[in-house]
């Protein structure tokens, strides 16, 4: 700030202001919210004198004083010789421009950060008269710089344009205030000028326009320091003392005004929401949106991360190329799209099956296939949509075209898929709708400094303008104001609360732009260019904040993770007090006063109602839930409780084990017999193997298409054969059968359940029938013994009405280890298979005979069906921890709130 401006105190500022109209004095701040205050100030003012209608105070930002002058040069008698000014996104694509044409030794990371910081360099080397060259040779760095800067300088003066880092001094060259002179300028707020300012001014000042500059506040008041634990710690006590504030302020009086001021608040802006939310209206977690919060937080988020701007991003791409199925989903459950409303729940649903079939990334094509092919969950005026969309995004293969044609073609694609839904916005949601349509209006005026482009170049830049984009909701005046270190820059408070202030983040770190020589940028002055100019600037700000209320706060954190932290020195003078004694209690936690206000009450849940009707879906899984858990039995087929599917690339076991169960489903359809097997030439078998892949891959390719598809089909029909090949060198070493069955249904009962049992394959051996389920992974007859046992499907088989069964069998199909494992009621049946009383496994003993095996297993299955028939629900894991280690109720079930129970953890059978 010039030293030898006339100074002029705030109230007397606002007097002349009241005296000589609105417009009597131009007051120029250094951001848009001292100017806002100002002008509250003086309309308070005006209102307590009794006044209905005034003029308007011209309280303005600089830039916006720059710009305003600007315009009206535009509009003069020379307007065609004053530069166009571009706009910040088209400023950002010009060096985009400048920046993917330059010659540069090693390519560019990335181009946009790349041109954002050369953007950045630009703006400090105009606004404090930096040039780079007088510190002697170019480093790589600034050479690439100063060529893009010759480029982007020459693009714009070719097309008559200016930039905001140049406009104070196109402005200056040709001043002409006419009727729009400013009879006196007052600057308030200002830290610190930039030479270029300074000379804008100084310009101003010889056209006859008195300068001042406005005292800053100096409240006179107390100011205290306060050491918490951790910066949460600050966070939560800044919270608990707004709200004392609030709430010590007379009632219908004028409110407190209040400031908190957070140096990082970019990054801890989420925590500070929470805190002061859970501070002022506890209830608000439980309630929503409702009333306004009494606090405001100065900093907005990017645009992208709204909701509804995000959606139509995700929709754009989808228009594109294949986006991931998380996005896909998001834009199937969006209440953006047309008839969210209406098939809310049947999109839901969608939503579910899509998990099941869908590929990690999923295009609008394949979304629309899967979608018309879901069973019971067709959405039809979502596929009406996404056709729609089908048609609208022929025009995105058109080729290139320039940004206005495609912010036509984005409003048009976004027309088809029915944004921004049927549902009424709310306030925040209307607002980031006109945001986004005025930042589709910039991009169309991209035209201006770019040539064509294709698709994915437009899409990809217009959600870079919508992450750049930073937006905040309009709301209503509030007492409460949660800032960063510049937007508190010459605000005035009743209390105010700055926190962050330790030795390692006050004052600022250095931060010098990479581009431009850090000697220059010394010399310049520029502040935070290194520690000396960082600490001047800071110990101006924190002086300013001491006078800024009648009560100020400084805190600071003891410790980070596992360091110790010191205060930093530009507060260590100031008296430290305890928190007690600035009136300020901490606040308990919602969760913590719903709790001690709660009353415990026991209830018997262990008990659902008893079942309807015998039959019951769900096959021979339903006894496998029930006896590995009555609650899981419960859960997956009483309640339908199951977890979302996650897509994934590939096949998984699960498809692995479905096709090896299709393929040997078709050998066997054709060879029939071990005498067809062994009849069969190997031209023959190969031919059998082959189509039988083929018909395998086929089917299983209804559901997962998109990954059987070219090279990974063929090897995966490859592997088929192969494996098949090395199963049936087995089934070779066995006395002779004959394959009866196929994939079998048939119901079977127990306990008064009714089911429908499934089974892989029957053989009819000379003395007997046995039953097979084929496994690729671990198996052990042990899982057929014993109390619940852990795999009844194929003893629920074995007891089917009219079977003659002598063994039971697992079929182990896998490479290297390929064998029969069973029991039977003979010896020799089957290679791998043992009489029961030949078992000397711990389980088996316990069986003297094959009657008793077969007695045991219906006494153990009908057991097992009448708990579930009774509505046995109890949380009782047949194996401890090592039954809940694969299960998906754990949420549900609450098991690891059982004290010394821990889920995962492995254990012996109980």
């Amino acid at each position: 700030m010039p030293p030898q401006l006339p100074e002029i105190s705030r109230a007397e500022l606002l007097r002349r202001l009241a005296v000589g109209g609105g417009a009597a004095v131009t007051i120029l701040t250094p951001n848009s919210r001292l100017a806002r205050a100002l002008q509250r100030d003086f309309d308070a003012a005006q209102h307590r004198a009794g006044l209905a209608a005034w003029e308007t105070a011209d309280i303005l930002p600089f830039g916006a004083f720059v710009a305003r002058l600007w315009e009206d040069a535009l509009y003069s008698p020379r307007g065609a010789s004053t530069p166009l000014l571009l706009t910040l996104a088209q400023e950002q694509a010009a060096w985009d421009e400048a920046v993917r044409a330059g010659h540069v030794h090693e390519p560019v990371f990335s181009a946009p950060a790349a041109a954002s910081q050369a953007r950045e360099a630009w703006h400090l080397a105009h606004a404090w008269r930096l040039d780079a060259r007088r510190f002697g040779p170019p480093s790589e760095d600034l050479a690439a710089w100063l060529d893009w800067s010759a480029r982007y300088e020459r693009a714009t003066r070719d097309r008559g344009q200016t930039d905001t880092a140049r406009l104070p001094d196109v402005v200056a060259k040709g001043l002409d205030l006419g009727s729009r002179r400013p009879v006196a300028v007052a600057l308030a707020g200002f830290d610190i000028l930039t030479p270029q300012a300074r000379d804008f001014l100084d310009t101003l000042a010889a056209s006859g326009c008195a300068l001042m500059r406005v005292a800053a506040p100096c409240a006179g008041g107390s100011v205290a320091r306060v050491q918490l634990t951790q910066h949460e710690d600050e966070v939560e006590a800044a919270a608990a003392w707004a709200r004392a504030r609030l709430a010590a302020a007379p009632v219908g009086g004028r409110a407190p005004r209040i400031g908190v001021v957070v140096p990082d608040l970019a990054r801890s802006r989420a925590r500070v929401h929470r805190a002061f939310a859970a501070a002022m209206r506890p209830r608000h977690a439980l309630e929503g949106d409702g009333d306004p919060l009494p606090f405001n937080i100065s900093l907005g988020t990017p645009l992208s991360s709204y909701p509804l701007v995000g959606d139509a991003l995700l929709v754009l791409a989808l228009a594109g190329t294949a986006i991931a199925f998380e996005q896909a989903s998001r834009l199937v459950r969006s209440p953006f799209i047309g008839g969210a409303e209406t098939e809310m729940e049947v999109r839901a649903r969608l939503d579910v099956r899509l998990r099941e079939r869908s590929a990690p990334a999923i295009g609008l094509d394949q979304l629309i296939r899967l979608a018309a092919a879901s069973r019971g969950a067709r959405a039809s005026l979502l596929l009406d949509r996404l056709a729609m969309l089908r048609d609208a995004r022929k025009a995105a293969r058109s080729g290139a075209k320039g940004a206005s044609d495609w912010a036509m073609f984005f409003s048009d694609v976004l027309k088809a898929a029915g944004f921004p839904g049927e549902r009424t916005l709310d306030s925040t949601e209307h607002q980031a709708l006109e945001r986004w349509n005025a930042l589709l209006a910039e991009f169309g005026g991209l035209e201006r400094v770019t040539g064509k482009m294709a698709f994915p170049d437009a899409c990809g830049r217009l959600a870079r303008m919508a992450r750049e984009a930073i937006f905040q909701p309009e709301a209503p005046e509030v007492p409460v104001q949660v800032l960063g270190v510049l937007e508190s820059a010459g605000l005035e408070f009743d209390h105010l609360w700055v926190m962050g202030l330790t030795d390692e983040d006050w004052p600022l770190p250095a931060r010098p732009n990479p581009f431009l020589p850090v000697r220059a940028q010394r010399a310049a002055g520029i502040p935070q260019a290194d520690p000396g100019s960082s600490l001047e600037l800071d110990r101006v700000i924190t002086a300013g904040w001491m006078g800024a209320a009648a009560e100020v706060v400084f805190s600071h954190a003891r410790l980070r993770e596992e360091s110790e932290l010191a205060p930093s020195p530009l507060i260590a003078s100031v008296a430290r007090v305890p928190l007690a004694s600035l009136g300020v209690a901490m606040l308990p936690l919602l969760r913590d006063a719903i709790r001690r206000a709660g009353h415990i009450q026991s209830l018997d849940d262990a008990r659902a109602p008893a079942i309807t009707s015998p039959a019951q879906r769900g096959g021979t899984s339903l006894f496998r839930d029930q006896a590995a858990c009555p609650f899981r039995g419960y859960a997956h087929r009483r309640v339908g409780s199951k977890p979302l599917e996650t897509p994934r690339f590939g096949l998984d076991p699960r498809d692995r084990g479905n096709l090896l169960h299709e393929m040997l489903a078709e050998v066997w359809k054709a060879l029939k017999s071990r005498d067809g097997l062994v009849a069969a030439s190997p031209q023959e078998l190969g031919q059998v193997l082959e189509g039988s892949a083929r018909a395998a891959i086929d089917k299983v390719k209804q559901k997962r298409a998109d990954v059987l598809s070219g090279r990974f089909e063929r090897l995966e029909q490859a592997r088929l054969v192969r494996l098949t090949h090395e199963w049936l060198a087995v089934e070779r070493g066995r006395p002779d059968f004959e394959v009866v069955a196929i994939e079998d249904k048939r119901p079977v009962t127990f306990g008064g359940v009714t089911i429908e049992a499934r089974l892989d394959r029957m053989d009819l051996l000379a003395r007997g029938r046995a039953i097979i389920d084929y496994k690729t992974g671990a198996c052990a007859t042990s899982d057929w013994f014993g109390d619940r046992p852990n795999e009844p499907q194929l003893p629920m088989y074995a007891l089917a009405p009219g079977i003659d069964v002598a063994v039971v069998a697992f079929g182990r199909v896998k490479a290297g280890e390929m064998e029969f494992k069973g029991v039977g009621r003979e010896e020799d049946l089957m290679p791998g298979v043992k009489l029961i009383t030949k078992d000397q496994s711990r389980p088996a003993k316990q069986y003297r005979d094959w009657p008793a095996l077969l007695e045991k297993w219906r006494v153990e299955l009908d057991a097992i069906g009448r708990g579930y028939a009774e509505g046995d629900a109890r949380v009782d894991p047949k194996r401890g921890p090592m039954t809940c280690e694969n299960c998906d109720q754990h949420v549900f079930c609450r098991i690891a709130e059982k004290g010394g129970f821990g889920v995962g953890k492995g254990g012996d059978d109980e």
